[in-house]
């Protein structure tokens, strides 16, 4: 699909939308005005503020990048489109301080066909992730090479089976490591929290390319 034809559906999309929220009796109108004013005020500011950031932290550690020249453009181009649409749909700031560290990693480390897909795994997934998934990811950091049990995984205010969804997603996204440590059965266990889990070197590689500087 060109560039033309993703802007072209993205319209479409958004008028759609405008036209369903002024559907809308006695509000849409201004509903409609109000959402679209707001959404894309907000897009771009996301966008000014991230690189406006983004430069200025560079320019106080008088950090030095790779060369164009070491990069593949076309790889480098499409992940940088993909970063930017990341970063106007993300209203986190914490996730907008984890994109910086993808693309001072992605600038400083040749860019090419050969980690292409690798390096839009991650962004996609970094976008995807909860700020629960990024504190455990980081936990299971700390202790590595040591496991742990799901069940012993506690933090205040975040119920049990919260937790064991985050796991869950951790694991479908190919950073942990999990191997069964029991199994009961019936009195409505959750067999989840007898799973021994660890960082694997997957996850080790997208802590260093997304969570750290």
């Amino acid at each position: 699909m060109s560039n033309d034809e993703k802007l072209s559906g993205r319209k479409k999309f958004d008028i759609i939308v405008e036209s369903g929220l002024q559907l809308i009796p006695t509000v849409g109108g201004p509903l409609a005005t109000a959402y679209f004013g707001t959404k894309n005020e907000k897009r771009f500011k996301r966008i000014e503020s991230f690189y406006e950031e983004f430069s200025r932290q560079m320019q106080e550690i008088d950090y030095r990048f790779k060369s164009i020249k070491s990069h593949d453009e076309d790889a480098l181009i499409a992940i940088i489109e993909r970063l930017n649409e990341k970063i106007e749909q993300e209203v986190l700031e914490k996730k907008r301080s984890y994109f910086k560290n993808f693309l001072k990693h992605t600038l400083s480390e040749s860019t090419n066909k050969n980690n292409f897909d690798e390096r839009r795994y991650f962004i996609d997934t970094l976008a995807d992730m909860t700020l629960l998934e990024v504190e455990l990811l980081n936990y299971l950091k700390s202790i590595h090479p040591d496991m742990t049990l799901v069940g012993s995984i506690n933090k205040p205010g975040v119920e049990q089976p919260v937790i064991v969804g985050a796991v869950g997603r951790i694991k479908n996204y190919g950073f942990i490591n999990a191997s069964q440590q029991s199994m009961t059965i019936g009195n409505g266990s959750d067999n989840a929290l007898n799973q021994a889990i660890s960082l694997n070197s997957f996850g080790q590689k997208f802590i260093g390319f997304c969570l750290r500087n």
